[in-house]
């Protein structure tokens, strides 16, 4: 089969999507991308977007695939629903090409869905950068484009939250008085994204803050809370965390488990045993996985002995 007719089949709703075809999209330059799009262009929003779902998927369970190049040509596409998804389907890349479209989506895209999946994906960036591991010039593009939607009065408040959440990773006071006012803010959504944001920072002034959010009335603000413990990464964390594993929503529960992951130690590992047996099948798959996860930075080569 010619590579256009594997095009062609990919295009056509009517014919199932295989994994095979798939594969011949990962590792395309950008040219050969281009040209993918040029014989898709006739092809419906719905079929793109579930394309872009599936080269996702199997990005996340192969990581030797790379579809960046195909998803980032998607940034272009003249369907928002496509370009959003692209722009969120790009999230693991660490290809510095994709820093410019990105910022030109934040900054201009009629789509409010657009820029504010623009702004979430730019987070890797940011903390790219704060490793450095970003130019100087993509580091004021980065910070630039994130501080000027957050600060633009008409802008919508999905896209405002995605960017604090994102500029929490470049460390200023102008970036923690921006958290601040967030967290004062009249509406719970700018309120939630402050406290992730806290925890993007990984500035320990936030902790007492983070804390007491864990006991929040509010089930979307523990499980931000425990998500920011998490990336704090405080072991003062963990006792508080452990409070949280009995906690009545499912998703803040599953938030607990995967911050105790990320923490680690003894105390950790032990109350992750103990989730196991919870009788919940998400909580107990969730535990398993960050019970691997506390092994493999103990012990990334695998060498000890038990």
């Amino acid at each position: 089969m010619t590579q256009q007719q594997v095009m062609d089949d990919l295009a056509d709703p009517r014919k199932p999507i295989r994994h095979a075809d798939l594969m011949q999209l990962s590792g395309m330059a950008r040219s050969e991308a281009a040209g993918v799009m040029s014989s898709w262009v006739g092809v419906s929003a719905a079929r793109k977007s579930e394309l872009i779902e599936r080269m996702v998927e199997m990005a996340e369970e192969n990581i030797e695939l790379d579809f960046s190049g195909v998803l980032r040509a998607c940034l272009r596409d003249a369907h928002a629903g496509v370009r959003e998804k692209a722009a969120l389907g790009l999230w693991d890349s660490d290809d510095r090409s994709i820093v410019r479209p990105l910022v030109e989506l934040l900054g201009g895209d009629p789509s409010s869905s657009v820029r504010a999946a623009a702004a979430t994906t730019l987070a890797k960036f940011a903390e790219m950068a704060g490793e450095g591991r970003m130019t100087k010039r993509d580091v004021q593009r980065i910070r630039g484009a994130l501080l000027a939607v957050i600060e633009r009065e008409d802008e919508e408040i999905e896209t405002r939250r995605r960017a604090i959440e994102s500029v929490a990773a470049f460390d200023s006071d102008r970036v923690r008085s921006i958290i601040s006012q967030a967290y004062g803010d009249a509406d719970v959504r700018l309120k939630q994204s402050a406290i992730y944001a806290m925890g993007r920072s990984s500035d320990e002034r936030w902790l007492p803050t983070v804390l007491r959010e864990t006991r929040s009335e509010d089930a979307a603000m523990r499980f931000e809370a425990a998500t920011a413990c998490g990336l704090l990464g405080d072991d003062d964390m963990t006792p508080h965390l452990i409070n949280m594993l009995n906690d009545e929503d499912s998703q803040v529960q599953l938030a607990v488990v995967r911050a105790l992951g990320v923490i680690g130690g003894d105390l950790a590992r032990r109350a992750l045993m103990q989730a196991i047996r919870l009788g919940d099948d998400a909580v107990e798959e969730a535990a398993e996985e960050a019970l691997a996860l506390i092994e493999f930075d103990e012990d990334p080569l695998g060498l000890r002995v038990d």
